[in-house]
């Protein structure tokens, strides 16, 4: 089977949890698919292209002036569209899968072009993500408008979350039997605990084992995530300090320089990680915050964590879509306030009590995830809309 990729951000190297889900499915799928894939230079750190089966193809389309409308420019850019065109033409693809909603637009022109089945996947419910996040209304009411189109034209709709996708049945009328929910997981090839990766951290910071080490992962550029960083700050740190002043956290993530203020002794900023040593900071991390209140998400960095076997301690909205993980696997707290800043004093004062969660989240987590069971599920909906088999009847401009 072919398959057409297309995204609106770089993979190399996946910088947040979207680019890391696309770089997981090319990475797994390409074992038994050939999967063509069109990036963009956007939000990119320059690294090098890691994916090298005969199955992969990667592509990027040329930078321009449109890439000042950052995401946006997906909607109109020329030069994405004929990158797409061309990819298409070349590689004859027997699906199309929009990696978020920005590339929709160029999936639908191919669709109808070309008779080849569409599949688009929301990461998010991007109107209501750009209402919360406070955008001016007539860019939240063209994102909800293409969001309507895409629902409605694509051969499939796949969300991250039940909740995303019972938003879509009731709010927009989308037919059920169109709106499925694969579940994001972590590459458990990866993610695992290791006890030689965390003694190596460890030392790199000078901690003895019985100093607690905090830490939060996300892209500090998105905003959702530099609230998150001045709860830390604001809340979290002076409680934790005020206890255990030899505690260590760390903010693990690239646009550090967009936080300065928060800059704290016994606050590590890392910027941005490869795959390996993120890998070995979880090992080493006593505690996972994820004290996210607004916007959503891929959702992605619980699980990574608790394949990790660490105890993590997250809102309500953190952790949303992430039911399957039961009360006693991860804390959940509705939101950033002192009973936040209680579970965290707790989990610092009680190592069996984090131990015990951070094992339990890890057994759920390798019986519940993994790239066999998502890609089977992607396998699914190609199934159910036809596109396994002969192509369907590729028209030639």
């Amino acid at each position: 089977m072919r398959i057409l990729l297309l995204t609106s951000f770089d993979l190399f190297p996946p910088v947040h949890g979207g680019s890391s889900v696309a770089y997981n499915f090319i990475k797994h799928a390409a074992k038994r698919h050939d999967v063509s894939a069109l990036i963009s230079h956007l939000y990119s750190l320059g690294g090098d292209v890691d994916l090298t089966s005969d199955n992969v193809h990667i592509s990027y389309y040329r930078p321009s002036l449109f890439d000042h409308l950052r995401v946006l420019s997906f909607l109109v850019n020329p030069h994405y569209y004929r990158a797409a065109e061309r990819l298409c033409r070349e590689s004859q693809p027997d699906v199309i899968q929009c990696e978020t909603l920005w590339p929709v637009l160029a999936g639908w022109y191919l669709r109808r072009r070309y008779d080849v089945p569409l599949v688009c996947v929301e990461y998010n419910v991007e109107g209501d993500k750009f209402a919360e996040l406070g955008r001016p209304w007539p860019i939240v009411f063209v994102v909800r408008a293409i969001e309507r189109l895409a629902w409605q034209h694509a051969d499939a709709v796949i969300t991250v979350s039940e909740t995303d996708r019972e938003q879509l049945v009731e709010r927009d009328g989308t037919p059920t039997e169109r709106i499925h929910t694969i579940r994001p997981s972590p590459d458990l090839s990866d993610f695992h605990f290791d006890e030689q990766s965390r003694a190596a951290v460890r030392a790199r910071y000078g901690l003895a084992e019985d100093q607690p080490m905090l830490t939060f992962v996300g892209n500090l550029k998105y905003e959702p995530n530099q609230q998150a960083v001045r709860h830390i700050v604001g809340y979290v740190y002076p409680a934790v300090m005020e206890e255990h002043p030899d505690a260590q956290f760390v903010i693990i993530g690239q646009g550090a320089e967009l936080l300065t203020e928060c800059r704290r002794e016994h606050i590590i900023f890392t910027s941005y990680l490869s795959r390996q040593d993120l890998v070995a900071h979880l090992c080493a991390t006593d505690i996972f915050l994820v004290p996210v209140e607004t916007g959503s998400g891929i959702r992605v960095k619980i699980p990574e964590a608790t394949a990790c076997a660490r105890a993590v301690v997250a809102t309500e909205k953190a952790a949303k879509g992430l039911e399957l993980f039961q009360d006693d696997e991860i804390v959940r707290v509705e939101t950033v306030d002192e009973g936040f800043v209680a579970a965290v004093l707790r989990l610092i004062e009680d190592p069996a009590l984090r131990t015990g969660i951070g094992a339990r989240a890890q057994a759920r987590t390798m019986k519940e995830f993994g790239w066999e069971k998502t890609l089977a599920a992607y396998e699914e909906v190609y199934a159910r809309i036809g596109a396994f088999g002969s192509k369907v009847g590729h028209r030639q401009p």
